[in-house]
C-alpha cells in the first residue's frame, strides 16, 4: 500500500497479468526456433528447446495492443497502434520499426507475404493495404481497400501478383487488388454483402483459399462453401481440395507457422504464465513456465458487494478480484473461475440480496455471483446466458421490485442498436426489447429507475462493432418495462453522441453526463432542462462515475481528473463543486464507503477522502 498524501491511498495492482495476443513460431536459416508471443507493449520470446524466455518491450514506450503477427526468414512482424515493427527473436531486439501517419489507428491487422519475400499488412479503420520491403526498408501504402468497412481480418497474396483481403463486419467483403497495376475489385456482389466477414488464407501449396460464411472475425475456420482464388478471380471447390493454412487458432490468438517445427504449441497463456507444447516426433508433452514484468491489467467497473467488500474485474485478461476495505487486502481469484471469461471484462453490476449480477463483454454474458458462498468454477459465479444483441454491456440496475435486473449495451460486430434485457432473478429468464422498440439505431448505455417504477434510459449512437453510424445524437427515454412500451423520448443536449451516466434523485430529477462531460439536470417527464454545465475542464467521463451519499444528501461525480460533489435539495438545483483534484487519474469507478471514494486508475485501485 502506498499513500500519496493524507487524503489519497494507492492500494496497488489487484491483477498483475497481461493478455496473450497473437503469436508465431520463428525459424532461422540454421533451423533454430523461437516461439514469440505479442502482448500489450511487449513480446515474450521462448526457446522451446531449453525453456529460456526473454521479455522485449516495444520501441519508444509503445503500450498499444497488437492484433496479428507474421513470421518469415526468422523474423517476427507485428503492429501496435500506429507502429509497424520487425523483431529478430534470436538477437532479442527490434531491428526495424516505424510510426506510420496515414490516418489509421491500428497497423498490422492482418499479414501476408508475396513470392519474393515482401511483407504486406492491413490497417484499421479504413482497411488500408501496405507493403514493407525487407531489403530496402521501404513502406508503400496502397490506400483503402473498402470505402465503408473497418476490419480487414485476413490477407493473402497469390503467385500472380494479386492481394486478397477478407473484410467485415457490417457488409462482409473479399477484395482483390493487383499490386502492380493498382486495380481493385470486390469479389462479393453488393446483394450478398451482409453482416459477417470474408476470409482468405494462403495454403501450404501456395494457393489462396477462403470463404464468405464467417459470422464474425473469429468464426472463420469452417465453411460449407470454400473458394479458391487466382489471378483476381475465384472458383468454388470441395473442402477436400483445401490446402492447410500456416495460421492456427482463432481471432486475435492465432499462431503463425505452428505446425512447421518439431514443437507444436497446444496452449499459451500470459495470465497463467505457461506454454504447453508437444514434440511431434516423440509425442512428449512439455510445459514451460515463465515470468515477465507487467504494469497490471486495467481495471473495469467496481462494485460494492452486499457483503461489504469491493468486487471487480480487470480487462484483457478478465480476472476477478475482491478487496477487503477493513484490512486493505486484495484477493485475486484469477480468470479460471469465470466461465468463458477470456479477454473481456464485467462492465456493469446490479445487486440483489447476497447476489451480484454482472454483465460482461464479450458476447453479452450474464453472471450470477453469490457473495455468501465460495467462488467455484461453473458453480459460483454461474454463467446464466449470453446475448449477442447486447454484446458489449454498459449498464445494469436492480429494480425496486427485487425481482428484475434491467441491462443494456452495444450489439455485436456489424450490428447497429443494442437491445435491452429484462432478467428475472428467480426463473433466470431474460426478455429482450430490441432497439427498434426502444430507440431505433441506438444503444442503451445508462439506466435509472423513476419513482413510478418506469425506467429512464440514456442512449449512444456509437457502433463499436464496425457498423456505420445511423444517427447524430443520443437521447433519453422513459420506458414502461412491464408493457415494454416507450412512453416518450427526447434529445436533451444538441450534438451529444451519448448520455453516458444517469442518476435519478428522490425528486425524480435526472442528473446526467454526456460523453463530452456535459453535466445536465432535467425533468424527464416534461423534457425540461433545469441546469447545464460543461465539466470537461475537470476531466473525461468514466464508467459508473456517479454515487450518492444518503447521509450528506450529496451526489458525487468522479471525472478522470477531479472529484466533484452536488448537493441534492428539493428547493433548487445546485452547481457541482470541486472536492479535490486527483493524485492519480481515474479510469473506472466507483464505490463510496465511510467517506471514501474507491476507483480504478489504470491497473491500480485507489481511494480518496470526500472530506478533508
Amino acid at each position: 500500500m502506498h499513500k500519496a498524501n493524507s487524503h489519497f491511498t494507492d492500494y496497488g495492482i489487484p491483477v498483475s497479468a497481461e493478455e496473450e495476443r497473437t503469436a508465431a513460431m520463428c525459424i532461422n536459416v540454421d533451423r533454430e526456433i523461437r516461439f514469440v508471443i505479442a502482448a500489450k507493449g511487449f513480446v515474450l520470446i521462448i526457446n522451446p528447446e531449453n525453456g529460456y524466455s526473454k521479455q522485449v518491450f516495444f520501441p519508444d514506450n509503445n503500450l498499444e495492443y497488437p492484433f496479428s503477427s507474421f513470421s518469415s526468414n526468422g523474423l517476427f512482424y507485428t503492429g501496435a497502434g500506429t507502429m509497424f515493427m520487425v523483431l529478430d527473436p534470436f538477437l532479442e531486439r527490434f531491428v526495424y520499426y516505424r510510426v506510420i501517419k496515414n490516418g489509421e489507428e491500428i497497423l498490422g491487422f492482418s499479414f501476408g507475404e508475396d513470392k519474393v519475400g515482401n511483407i504486406y499488412f492491413t490497417s484499421y479503420p479504413h482497411c488500408h493495404l501496405l507493403c514493407y520491403h525487407p531489403k530496402t526498408k521501404e513502406i508503400v501504402d496502397f490506400g483503402s481497400m473498402d470505402s465503408s468497412e473497418k476490419y480487414p481480418g485476413s490477407l493473402a497474396i497469390d503467385q500472380m501478383g494479386w492481394a486478397y483481403i477478407g473484410i467485415g463486419t457490417e457488409n462482409k467483403n473479399i477484395v482483390a487488388f493487383h499490386l502492380e497495376k493498382g486495380y481493385k475489385k470486390n469479389l462479393i456482389p453488393d446483394s450478398q454483402r451482409q453482416k459477417g466477414a470474408g476470409y482468405v488464407y494462403l495454403g501450404e501449396d501456395g494457393k489462396v483459399y477462403g470463404h464468405t460464411d464467417a459470422s464474425d472475425l473469429k468464426d472463420v475456420n469452417y465453411s460449407s462453401r470454400w473458394m479458391k482464388f487466382s489471378d483476381g478471380e475465384f472458383q468454388y471447390i470441395d473442402s477436400n481440395e483445401l490446402s492447410p493454412s500456416s495460421f492456427s487458432g482463432t481471432g486475435f490468438q492465432k499462431i503463425h507457422r505452428n505446425l512447421e517445427t518439431n514443437y507444436q504449441v497446444i496452449l499459451y497463456s500470459l495470465s497463467e504464465r505457461i506454454v504447453r507444447m508437444i514434440h511431434k516426433e516423440t509425442g512428449e508433452s512439455k510445459t514451460i513456465t515463465f515470468t515477465y514484468f507487467s504494469d497490471g491489467a486495467i481495471l473495469s467497473t467496481l462494485c460494492f458487494g452486499p457483503d461489504g467488500h469491493i468486487y471487480g474485474t480487470s480487462m484483457h485478461p478478465l480476472q476477478f478480484f475482491r478487496f477487503d476495505i477493513s484490512t486493505g487486502k486484495t484477493t485475486n481469484f484469477g480468470g479460471q473461475i469465470i466461465e468463458k471469461g477470456g479477454g473481456g471484462n464485467i462492465c456493469a453490476y446490479a445487486s440483489n440480496g447476497s447476489l451480484l449480477i454482472g454483465v460482461a463483454y464479450a458476447g453479452g454474458k450474464l453472471y450470477v455471483f453469490d457473495t455468501s458462498k465460495a467462488f467455484i468454477y461453473k458453480d459460483n459465479p454461474k454463467l446464466v446466458l449470453q446475448e449477442e444483441k447486447i454484446h458489449r454491456p454498459r449498464c445494469a440496475i436492480a429494480l425496486s421490485d427485487r425481482q428484475h435486473i434491467i441491462w443494456g449495451g452495444f450489439p455485436g460486430y456489424g450490428m447497429v442498436g443494442g437491445a435491452l434485457g429484462i432478467y428475472h432473478i428467480e426463473t433466470e429468464k431474460n426478455q429482450l426489447i430490441t432497439h427498434e422498440n426502444v430507440v431505433v439505431n441506438q444503444s442503451t448505455v445508462s439506466l435509472a429507475e423513476l419513482s413510478s417504477g418506469e425506467i429512464l434510459g440514456g442512449t449512444s449512437i456509437e457502433t463499436p462493432g464496425g457498423a456505420q453510424l445511423r444517427e447524430k445524437e443520443g437521447c433519453l427515454y422513459v420506458l414502461d418495462w412491464k408493457s415494454k412500451v416507450v412512453k416518450h423520448k427526447f434529445t436533451p443536449i444538441k450534438g451529444a453522441r451519448e448520455i453516458s451516466l444517469i442518476y435519478v434523485d428522490s425528486f425524480d430529477r435526472a442528473h446526467c453526463l454526456t460523453d463530452q462531460s456535459v453535466y445536465f439536470v432535467c425533468n424527464p417527464y416534461q423534457q425540461e432542462i433545469l441546469y447545464q454545465q460543461d465539466l470537461s475542464s475537470w476531466g473525461n467521463v468514466i464508467r459508473e462515475g456517479f454515487v450518492y451519499d444518503i447521509t450528506s444528501k450529496t451526489l458525487f461525480c468522479l471525472l478522470s481528473k477531479t472529484l466533484l460533489k452536488i448537493e441534492i435539495s428539493k428547493e433548487k438545483v445546485y452547481e457541482p463543486k470541486v472536492v479535490q483534484r486527483l493524485v492519480r487519474e481515474a479510469s473506472s469507478g466507483i464505490v463510496f464507503f465511510n467517506k471514501q471514494i474507491f476507483y480504478g486508475s489504470g491497473s491500480h485501485l485507489c481511494s480518496i477522502q470526500t472530506e478533508k
